[in-house]
């Protein structure tokens, strides 16, 4: 862009100068062989300007030209090359028409000042040659100068009261004729143009600040160091308007026609203009995008000094420096590749949008994490969603809602989503595997602190609520799995690498489902926790809140087979060298104790024929070696049948069953006297958490029934 608007200048001091001079030269032989010589002269003998055919109405002071061109001469290029004289660039122009109207006759002849109403270059053709010789040079007086001193010779001022360019083109090679830039069917329109021995590269680039309205239909940006290019189409500038406009911005891999990039319709109003065209720097109100695709390389080696690594880094191939006060951009799919790790798929999120409304600045070689912290943003996505690294789940993400000014975040869903049906799982694990379906819907995050986000790469969240159902199942018919150390959910939250804080997290009408086949009965068994809900504090893997604080605390309600509910306290220690944590609860009661069969039969291989639960209070204290405490099962009327299975179904054991019904007690209390057990259970470390909790509560209950 930085470049295109130079060669927009060229082509207007290129166009209107030589526009003159071709009239001039059909006034008569003289004239012509004398501008002839001064293009020469004033080029080191560079140039000659040519032409097929003109009309000239002298009265009227109109001409037009055809198939004009200025082209250099080879044979002098390769005197100058030898010499080291040759310049930074050579030029080759072609216009298949120059029209002229309302020239001041007096001052053309006389060789002081050239004035017309309206010039206009048809189908104008610049071709420039890069030569490599020196470094690119910063524009100065003579540089602007040095065209019309080249083609006026002893003129001393132009002035166009309009100026108009239909359907040019330019085109940029390097020594080589390897294509740089390429601009096609430019279209300009340039009102009250005046050059002379006072202008200089401020004064002549002013009219493209105030008074220009150009229109470019494709435009081919040089490769850049990565080897990517970009493509701009349907650009639009109108100085007057403050306007910049661009159908569409594009950006190619080497040896790729589908785009990287691909964003539409950019608009930018309030332009200021002179910081856009002699700065190339984008200062403007709002800038608008409908969007569409854009591809994000993540860096893990940055090389600008001070900067983070990981970061992701903006490249300034079309601008210096930006300064809006807000962005719209519209549903555009987003793809974040990490070239370190070419055989891993590529992150996707879908239909993002964006809008700031704080002022942006952003050079180039800032970073995504600066916009972050240095804007009022929302962002919103439809989602995105990745197979884990065993292939065996699927991360979904749905309906995200990110608002940095206020610190929040809401999630319609999280989900990890088995790829299997649970048979199909079972055949591919073929050991005891847990297999997990899992949802947090609603999830609403308040008081995230995104800039130590970016800053320090820690999550820390003053309030947070969903509402999570999860489904777990296991065949316990399959050959155990090879045993492991559980960790217990606290080991786990410090064993996760992501640093986090949540201040407080609400639980709301949350489900736990489990479903188990039993080893001996092959049948299922499913313990329900339904209308969960709870409130869960300090949350955290950080060692200084962890120092101020060591214990997370969760009070939790829920309902047990849709039948009792069931109140529990948490204390949970955060600190390593601390495993001691606590647990408590109460039921209430379970009028009919049959329903207990839906995991007593296939799990427990006990069938309860009546009796009504009154009550379960427990008080646990565990650490990495027991779980200990008492509990209290008040109950009355308690009967049960043992089974067995046989020819595939659960049948009686009669013996077994008179048995269990003469040892166990029928009632607590009994004779008023209440009987409260005491709980010791050895953990098994290969066991999880919650099988130290259920292993505690059933050696309460097996007492308190059997009386031991």
């Amino acid at each position: 862009m930085k470049v295109f608007f130079k060669i927009i200048i060229a082509i207007i001091i290129i166009g209107g100068v030589a526009g003159y001079i071709f009239w001039q030269q059909n006034k008569n032989s003289f004239i012509k062989n004398s501008i002839k010589t001064t293009v020469k002269a004033k080029s080191d003998s560079l140039y000659s300007l040519h032409y097929d055919s003109s009309e000239i109405d002298e009265i009227n002071g109109n001409a037009n030209f055809y198939n004009v061109t200025l082209q250099s001469d080879s044979m002098q290029k390769k005197m100058l090359a030898s010499t080291d004289s040759l310049p930074n660039a050579f030029f080759n122009i072609s216009v298949q028409k120059v029209s002229i109207a309302g020239v001041d006759m007096v001052g053309l002849l006389q060789k002081q000042n050239v004035t017309a109403q309206n010039i206009l270059l048809y189908k104008p053709v610049i071709q420039i040659t890069n030569t490599g010789v020196g470094k690119p040079k910063t524009y100065t007086y003579n540089d602007t100068l040095q065209l019309y001193q080249r083609l006026l010779g002893k003129f001393k001022s132009i002035n166009a009261k309009v100026i108009k360019v239909v359907q040019g083109a330019v085109l940029i090679a390097d020594k080589n004729s390897k294509p740089q830039i390429t601009l096609e069917n430019i279209n300009i329109t340039l009102n009250n143009f005046l050059i002379d021995s006072t202008r200089d590269y401020q004064n002549i680039v002013s009219y493209f600040i105030k008074d220009v309205r150009a229109t470019v239909e494709n435009i081919q940006l040089p490769e850049a160091k990565n080897g990517t290019r970009i493509n701009i189409t349907k650009l639009l500038y109108d100085a007057p308007g403050k306007l910049l406009q661009v159908g569409a911005i594009q950006q190619y891999q080497p040896g790729n026609t589908t785009p990287i990039l691909n964003i539409k319709n950019v608009q930018v109003n309030q332009l200021n203009t002179d910081a856009f065209i002699v700065h190339q720097k984008l200062k403007a109100g709002q800038v608008t995008c409908d969007g569409g695709l854009a591809t994000i390389y993540r860096q893990t080696k940055h090389k600008f000094a001070g900067s983070k690594a990981g970061a992701i880094e903006i490249s300034s191939q079309i601008i210096d420096e930006a300064q809006i006060d807000g962005i719209q951009l519209g549903k555009t799919k987003i793809i974040v590749i990490d070239p370190s790790k070419p055989k891993e798929d590529a992150f996707i999120i879908n239909d993002v949008t964006f809008s700031a409304s704080q002022l942006v600045n952003v050079t180039n070689g800032s970073t995504v994490d600066e916009l972050i912290n240095n804007a009022n943003w929302d962002l919103a996505a439809s989602g995105f969603s990745f197979l884990t690294k065993e292939k065996i789940y699927k991360f979904i993400a749905t309906g995200i809602q990110i608002n940095n000014k206020i610190g929040t975040v809401k999630i319609k869903q999280l989900a990890l989503k088995p790829l299997y049906s649970e048979e199909k799982f079972i055949n591919i694990m073929k050991v005891q595997t847990d297999r997990y379906d899992l949802n947090f819907n609603n999830i609403s995050l308040k008081g995230v602190n995104f800039k130590k986000l970016v800053d320090d790469g820690k999550l820390e969240i003053e309030d947070a609520s969903l509402q999570p159902i999860i489904k777990i199942s296991n065949d316990r018919t399959m050959p155990a799995a090879k045993p492991t150390v559980a960790l217990y959910p606290q080991q786990s939250i410090q064993a996760f690498k992501f640093p986090f804080y949540v201040k407080a997290i609400h639980v709301i009408n949350g489900g736990v489902f489990y479903t188990e086949r039993g080893s001996d009965s092959k049948m299922k068994g499913s313990p329900t926790f339904t209308q969960i809900n709870a409130t869960i504090t300090n949350l955290t893997n950080l060692p200084d809140k962890i120092k101020a604080n060591s214990i997370l605390d969760m009070k939790a309600s829920t309902l047990f087979l849709d039948a009792a509910k069931l109140t529990t306290e948490w204390r949970l220690p955060l600190n390593p060298l601390d495993t001691v944590f606590k647990v408590k609860g109460e039921m209430a009661p379970i009028n009919d104790a049959t329903v207990l069969n839906k995991i007593t039969e296939p799990l427990g291989m006990v069938t309860v024929k009546s009796g009504k639960i009154n009550s379960l209070v427990f008080d646990l204290i565990g650490d990495n070696h027991n779980g200990r405490g008492s509990s209290t099962l008040l109950y009355n009327g308690l009967k049960i049948q043992v089974l067995k299975m046989k020819d595939d179904e659960l049948k009686k054991r009669g013996l077994l069953t008179f048995l269990a019904n003469t040892l166990i007690k029928n009632d607590n209390p009994r004779n008023s006297n209440v009987y409260v057990s005491d709980i010791n259970v050895k953990r098994d470390i290969y066991g999880s958490f919650f099988n130290l909790l259920w292993q505690c509560i059933f050696d309460g209950a097996k007492k308190t029934v059997l009386r031991q």
